[in-house]
C-alpha cells in the first residue's frame, strides 16, 4: 500500500493571465511536508480554509513530501438526527451545486428515511439509495450540480456527491466536498514508495471527488459512492466507500462555489481542484 511519496507538480504560465492551485494541506487524509512553491503569493479561502496559490510571472514547480493515511472509521450507533441540535448553524447555504431546499430532494429523502431517526441508519439510507439511484458515466473536468445528476441519473464523483450531499442537507446533516485526485496505482509506484524515492506528477493523478458528513462531535466521516458503485459493477478494484478512504488519494481543497478576489476582481470558480487559467 502506498503510503509515503514525493511529488513535483509543474503550472505552466500563460502569457498576460493567472493561475490559481489548490495546494494541499495536511489533515486526516495525509501530512504535507517540506512543501516549496517559489515566489508565488497564497490567499486563504474565507469559507472552508482552502491555501490557494497565485501564480502571476511564470512556470512554477510545486513540491513535497507527503503520508499517506487510511481512514477506516464508524461512529456511535445510539447518534440520532436530534443530535445536530447542538451544533450552531451547520449546514452550508444551498447553491446550484448542492441544494437540500429542492422539492424533489426533499421527497426522496423523505420516502427514504421515512421515519427512522438513528442517524447510521438514516445516512446508510440515503447512500445506498444514491448508488441505486445513479449511475456512473460521463465524467468532465468541471462539477455536475445535484439536479443535472437527479435528472440525467447518468454522473460523474462529483454529481454523485452533490447529489447525496443535497439528500442529507434536506434533512439536516451537514456535509461537504472533498476535492482532489487519485494517485495513479501501478507496479511503478507501489515499487519506488517503498523506498521513499518517487517523485509523481499530474500525468500519475487523476481528478476525483468524494463528500464527508459532520457529525455531531464535529468530527468528519466519509462516503464515496462513486467508487463503490464502480467497484460493485466490476469498473475499478479501488476501495472506499462508506467510511473507508484508502491511503490512495491526494486531498486539495474542501467546498465548492467559491469567489476569490484577485486585483480587484472578483472570480466565480465552480470548484478547486486542476489548476485554473484566469484572464486579468
Amino acid at each position: 500500500m502506498i503510503k509515503k511519496l514525493n511529488f513535483r507538480l509543474h503550472i505552466e504560465k500563460k502569457r498576460g493571465g493567472i493561475v490559481i492551485f489548490s495546494l494541499p494541506q495536511s489533515n486526516h487524509y495525509h501530512q504535507v511536508t517540506n512543501l516549496e512553491i517559489g515566489k508565488n503569493e497564497i490567499r486563504e479561502e474565507t469559507v472552508w480554509k482552502n491555501r490557494v496559490l497565485l501564480i502571476k510571472n511564470s512556470d512554477t514547480d510545486i513540491t513535497f513530501h507527503i503520508e499517506l493515511k487510511e481512514i477506516n472509521t464508524n461512529f456511535s450507533e445510539r447518534l440520532t438526527l436530534e443530535n445536530y441540535i447542538q451544533l450552531p448553524n451547520p449546514l452550508p447555504t444551498p447553491d446550484r451545486f448542492i441544494n437540500g431546499q429542492d422539492q424533489k430532494i426533499i421527497s426522496f429523502a423523505r420516502k427514504t428515511v421515512e421515519q427512522e431517526n438513528n442517524l447510521s441508519l438514516v445516512v446508510r439510507r440515503l447512500y445506498d439509495f444514491t448508488l441505486d439511484f445513479l449511475s456512473y458515466g460521463r465524467p468532465t473536468d468541471g462539477l455536475y450540480t445535484y439536479r443535472q445528476a437527479m435528472e440525467e441519473r447518468i454522473t460523474d464523483c462529483g454529481g454523485f456527491s452533490t447529489f447525496l450531499a443535497s439528500l442529507l442537507q434536506s434533512i439536516g446533516i451537514p456535509s461537504r466536498l472533498v476535492v482532489g485526485f487519485l494517485i495513479k496505482e501501478d507496479f511503478f509506484t507501489h515499487l519506488l514508495s517503498r523506498f521513499d524515492i518517487c517523485t509523481l506528477s499530474f500525468d500519475l493523478l487523476s481528478m476525483h471527488a468524494w463528500l464527508e458528513i459532520l457529525l455531531p462531535d464535529s468530527t468528519w466521516f466519509p462516503l464515496d459512492p462513486s467508487i463503490e458503485w464502480r467497484r460493485t459493477k466490476g469498473l475499478t478494484k479501488r476501495k472506499g466507500g462508506f467510511g473507508y478512504i484508502p491511503a490512495d488519494r491526494l486531498a486539495t481543497s474542501f467546498g465548492q462555489n467559491f469567489e476569490i478576489q484577485i486585483e480587484a476582481k472578483k472570480y466565480k470558480i465552480d470548484l478547486l481542484q486542476k489548476p485554473i487559467y484566469l484572464n486579468r
